[in-house]
């Protein structure tokens, strides 16, 4: 911010209501609608152009935070009024800054006010918090206990960024968890930071919460994201923060690209998916039929032949019946870390597996089973684990484990 912005106070923006309402569309792509807008705050005073963040810092260095917040609110639900009017199944998502909740405001109920004059129902309202700016947890929970009782809906912005506090996820159950920006983006190209946005999504979805992915910009984020699980989205692909609502042919095209994109994305996968997992099955159920034919020795040999026949394959092993380790881990050189740390450590003779996930299901029955994709301990790649039952020469029950390459793209 340039000096000149000095020569207004901040005090002066919020007694002439010097400010504006920008909305920001949410989409859904399963829905194939738009679902609300973010109300977002601009600075309208004459000859000025301060962006929200300074705006946000002259209030809080003030100490009139707390007015600057609820005149933003204010005027956010001016602007919605005429477009909830006409429009009853839109969302207006506004924020309230988790710094300014304290015992005093928790349940001042000056937003159901607002609302109830506005003609608005409460239940079109998503209050949007930075839980990691509250200070006061006791009064942050109050106040969602407060303003949910009364209808509106709870989000919790800048997930997984900063200083999120995780533990109060489940204390104040969301309705909905805004991914940040810094975890989506790029997500495409990115194992790591997809793993911990699955991660983020698996967890919404047990609380009954909806993930929302902000900040994005390209068509194979979202593509990705939709696949793990995502499906309502904010950001500039579907168009800039702007004073008047979407343009609905514009948005409609967007939506209706992405989902055609998807539509052809996941079934490829899905058939590609298919054969590979028909081609590994077949395999697996080959090796087994050679393991029967031999007895307690001999295990370490063929399953190294096998390694050095099939490239794709990075470690395999026998286990007994008890989940206990009859043979070595034998491994493709070619794919362990050239730099193994600890953790990455091929499981030895006698090694217990019998908590893995790829033993119990075929303690309980199963004669095949395959994991998800994981970070194989013994190679440090990401794999999938295939266990299969077979009986050998002596007729003792041993379960072949193979791990195998796994291709993100199928």
């Amino acid at each position: 911010m340039d000096n000149s912005a000095e020569a207004i106070t901040i005090q002066e923006i919020i007694e002439r209501e010097w400010i504006s309402t920008a909305f920001h569309s949410l989409v859904s792509i399963k829905r194939k609608a738009l679902l609300g807008v973010e109300a977002l705050a601009r600075c309208t005073a004459p000859g000025e152009d301060i962006p929200p963040l300074d705006l946000f810092r002259m209030a809080d260095e003030a100490d009139c935070l707390l007015e600057l917040d609820r005149l933003c609110r204010k005027k956010a639900v001016e602007a919605f009024a005429p477009i909830h009017a006409q429009n009853k199944g839109l969302i207006l998502s506004i924020n309230v800054d988790g710094h300014s909740i304290n015992s005093n405001v928790a349940r001042s109920g000056l937003l159901l006010r607002l609302a109830k004059e506005h003609g608005i129902n409460p239940n079109n309202v998503l209050i949007e918090i930075v839980e990691s700016r509250a200070r006061d947890t006791d009064a942050l929970a109050d106040f969602v206990s407060h303003y949910r009782k009364h209808g509106f809906l709870i989000a919790l912005d800048d997930v997984g960024v900063g200083h999120s506090n995780l533990d109060r996820i489940p204390l104040l159950r969301p309705d909905v968890l805004k991914l940040d920006r810094s975890l989506v983006a790029g997500v495409d190209g990115h194992v790591t930071r997809l793993e911990v946005v699955k991660s983020f999504v698996q967890m919404a979805s047990r609380l009954g919460s909806l993930a929302l992915a902000e900040g994005v910009e390209r068509h194979e984020d979202i593509l990705r994201l939709l696949e793990i699980g995502v499906d309502v989205f904010q950001g500039f692909y579907f168009g800039r923060p702007a004073r008047q609502m979407p343009a609905p042919e514009t948005i409609g095209e967007r939506i209706e690209y992405l989902a055609q994109k998807f539509r052809v994305h996941a079934t490829e996968r899905f058939a590609s998916q298919k054969a590979l997992y028909a081609r590994h099955d077949a395999l697996v159920f080959q090796l087994c039929e050679q393991l029967a034919l031999l007895g307690a020795t001999g295990l370490d040999q063929a399953l190294t032949g096998f390694i050095d026949a099939w490239e794709h394959i990075e470690c395999l092993y026998v286990l007994s019946a008890k989940g206990v380790q009859l043979s070595g881990t034998m491994c493709n050189p070619a794919k362990l870390r050239k730099r193994k740390r600890f953790i990455y450590e091929p499981a030895r003779v006698g090694a217990d597996h019998s908590l893995k996930e790829y033993y119990l299901p075929l303690r309980a029955g199963l004669p095949k089973f395959t994991t998800q994709p994981y970070i194989s301990l013994a190679s440090g790649n990401r794999c999938i684990t295939i266990s299969a039952a077979y009986k050998d020469r002596d007729n003792r029950s041993c379960i072949l484990c193979a791990d195998i390459d796994y291709c993100q793209d199928g």
